[in-house]
């Protein structure tokens, strides 16, 4: 019988509790010693290396039965997790939606080496939808109204979960992605590509998780979120996602602002931007994910 433990974090005098739910209970291959490292900064948490991959259940104050339900993967480069700007709030916003969340706590690839830097966060993702899909009953969640929303290298691995999960298992039925590294290129390497990848990585290896050559006719509905003025992961990013999910006609929006940057969250205070929630929540409404 798998256990449950609860988490308290205490972060300028605001209390946050929430289910914690292992991913495993058995040991992992890749596995080494790890611990979990958090650093609280400028009144964020942010988790550098993950002792044991979980999800943080937020339930939402919807009783009704055959709820939705969405996997909050928040970015940071495959290096660290920002926990509280892509993570937290994300959660407490889709709970206002009626939405329950789960907030991945996934390796990260940064503290692998070898083939294990590109399965073990794919794996925790892949791993959480089908945990989220296999408990929908004694959640009261509709398992074909499970979806994803990443940030950043968050929205890399939600792409790669929805161009590579296997349908009715462990692949979303919707996604959302925010500022999403999406494009490997080798010959303009980022944090992301390093982190995932390392030095010196085989070609097919970086097209396998370029994500824009991964689109096929199983890949779910999408809607994008990206700032024109995003210079550390350009909106070509999305673009590109975009172009590829038309070429199998599947269905997509694209919404680009010309304010906001990167890693803004739910963009508050950040100009324009900070009106995507509610695009997105007009789009969850469009695809009759919410009413």
């Amino acid at each position: 019988m798998r256990k449950t433990y609860f988490l308290f974090f205490f972060s300028y005098n605001l209390i946050f509790a929430q289910q914690i739910i292992p991913l495993y209970t058995t040991p992992l291959d890749c596995d080494i010693e790890k611990k979990d490292s958090i650093v609280e900064k400028g009144g964020s948490t942010y988790i550098y290396e993950i002792k044991t991959p979980e999800m943080w259940y937020y339930p939402s104050e919807n009783n009704e039965d055959n709820k939705p339900a969405v996997l909050v993967i928040p970015g940071g480069g495959y290096t660290f997790l920002s926990i509280t700007n892509e993570g937290i709030s994300i959660a407490k916003w889709l709970n206002g939606l009626g939405i329950d969340a789960f907030m991945l706590k996934h390796r990260l690839p940064d503290n692998y080496s070898g083939s294990c830097k590109q399965v073990v966060a794919t794996n925790d993702a892949l791993r959480a939808i089908e945990l989220i899909r296999g408990n929908s009953s004694k959640w009261k969640i509709d398992i074909k109204n499970i979806g994803v929303i990443g940030f950043s290298a968050g929205g890399h691995l939600a792409s790669t979960i929805s161009t590579k999960g296997e349908l009715n298992i462990n692949k979303p039925n919707f996604a959302v992605l925010v500022y999403p590294v999406i494009k490997m290129n080798i010959n303009s390497k980022t944090w992301t590509f390093n982190s995932l990848f390392g030095k010196n990585p085989n070609p097919e290896i970086i097209n396998k998780y370029s994500n824009d050559l991964n689109v096929n006719d199983q890949t779910p509905p999408t809607i994008l979120i990206h700032s024109n003025n995003d210079e550390g992961t350009p909106p070509e990013n999305s673009l590109s996602y975009y172009s590829a999910l038309r070429k199998y006609n599947i269905p997509a929006a694209l919404h680009i602002w010309e304010d906001g940057g990167h890693g803004y969250g739910l963009g508050i205070g950040r100009g324009s931007i900070e009106s995507w929630p509610k695009v997105v929540e007009e789009w969850l409404k469009i695809r009759n994910v919410i009413d």
